[in-house]
């Protein structure tokens, strides 16, 4: 799994595209003014639900950075979130045609555009492509969950530089892992049919969990990484104190698990791995667990899953990469679900916590109807949205 690039504020305001490129909206704002407005909204409301992370108490949203689709359009908004001076995370505002909805959200500072040095190199390293100089990005886009790329001009063509896994692709190979406008509306209506009418209009729960990742000992892969959150849980929150310990151990049981795989884990194999785990190293006979794909209206039931204390492993099909692209032409991304928020600001908000070892973060906000497309490549039915229950009876 590629490293985090460390946020350099000044060099993402080097976007050249200005906000006078956005339309004005309602009252005379700005689209961009009218993102900030409602990603501060869901700021306040979720830390005053929560009450947590403490970092967040009295942050604003500052350094506004304008995202665009495949065809240009502004699409998403990104803020850094700073408290007395320091940053302390950020969040990626849908435009207007989606409503302003809060797609992701962490409290790690934004990631950045590399220097010119890393991004020569890296455009060295995947496209083969060796230049003098690299200048400004001349657009960023956004492309769903973990696609934000910043687009240079390189040897007369356009590349794309992906600023949370440092790799490049050609802008021309580029396709969207978000939905449309459209079908991330009739997602959002999916999921708040599927809502029990015993539920409340606004509430969150967290399991007690934490992120695993050992850089030093190169077991970094996301799948194994959120089965180690998972069974820490299990084993220093719930006391199945003969599971694994310490925690590289875990995660080398869970590779077993998996037929020695680190990556890249399926959907379908990861419940059975973790299970092997379980049952191997303790003899604990009393777990199981529940795979379910691709429709939106499970959010209530993961829900339920976290209300019933069971810690959820989500599976999302980030991007698929041209098919000369090595070692895979696919690359799904794993994180573990602790929690779900949902708070009414202009609309429902349907969200889950995750822990994720890519940004080393306990607090990953993620819009659950933003994680549904219905694009992929044709040979892989299982692209999308994936979860995998973990549960002791």
């Amino acid at each position: 799994m590629k490293r985090i690039l460390v946020i350099v504020l000044a060099v993402i305001l080097t976007l050249s595209l200005s906000f006078s490129s956005v339309a004005f909206a309602a009252g005379g704002k700005t689209e961009v003014a009218l993102a900030q407005e409602a990603g501060q909204a869901w700021l306040d409301s979720t830390v005053a639900l929560t009450g947590e992370p403490m970092e967040w108490l009295g942050a604003i949203l500052t350094t506004p950075q304008v995202c665009c689709d495949l065809k240009g359009e502004p699409n998403a908004y990104t803020f850094a979130m700073e408290n007395n001076g320091k940053v302390v995370g950020y969040v990626i505002v849908g435009s207007a045609a989606y409503g302003y909805p809060m797609f992701e959200a962490a409290d790690v500072p934004p990631p950045s555009t590399p220097g010119a040095d890393e991004a020569k190199s890296v455009l060295e390293r995947d496209l083969g492509l060796e230049v003098e100089r690299v200048g400004d990005p001349v657009r960023f886009l956004y492309l769903g969950f973990d696609n934000l790329f910043a687009v240079y001009q390189a040897r007369g063509e356009e590349v794309a530089l992906n600023l949370f896994f440092d790799f490049a692709i050609r802008a021309s190979d580029l396709k969207t892992a978000m939905p449309s406008p459209e079908g991330y509306k009739a997602a959002r209506e999916a999921t708040e049919n599927g809502k029990p009418q015993t539920l409340q209009s606004a509430g969150f729960k967290y399991l007690p969990m934490e992120f695993y990742r050992d850089d030093a000992s190169e077991r970094v892969w996301c799948g194994p990484c959120s089965g180690v959150s998972i069974g820490r849980y299990y084993r220093d929150g719930k006391e199945y104190v003969d599971l694994p310990s310490p925690d590289y151990l875990m995660y080398d049981a869970l590779v077993v698990g998996w037929g020695g795989v680190e990556y890249p884990i399926w959907p379908w194999n990861y419940g059975y791995g973790f299970w092997h785990m379980t049952y191997y190293h303790g003899g604990y006979g009393n777990f199981n667990y529940i795979t379910w794909g691709w429709t939106a209206d499970r959010y209530w039931d993961r829900v339920n899953d976290i209300d019933s204390d069971w810690p959820i492993a989500v599976y999302a099909w980030r991007f698929n990469y041209p098919p000369e692209y090595e070692p895979d032409p696919g690359d799904p991304h794993w994180v573990a679900m602790r929690g779900y928020l949902w708070v009414h600001y202009e609309g429902i908000s349907h969200i889950i916590c995750c822990t994720d070892s890519l940004r080393k973060t306990n607090y990953l906000w993620l819009d659950w109807n933003n994680l549904f497309t219905t694009w992929g490549a044709w040979w892989n039915p299982y692209r999308g949205v994936w979860t995998v229950t973990i549960k002791d009876s």
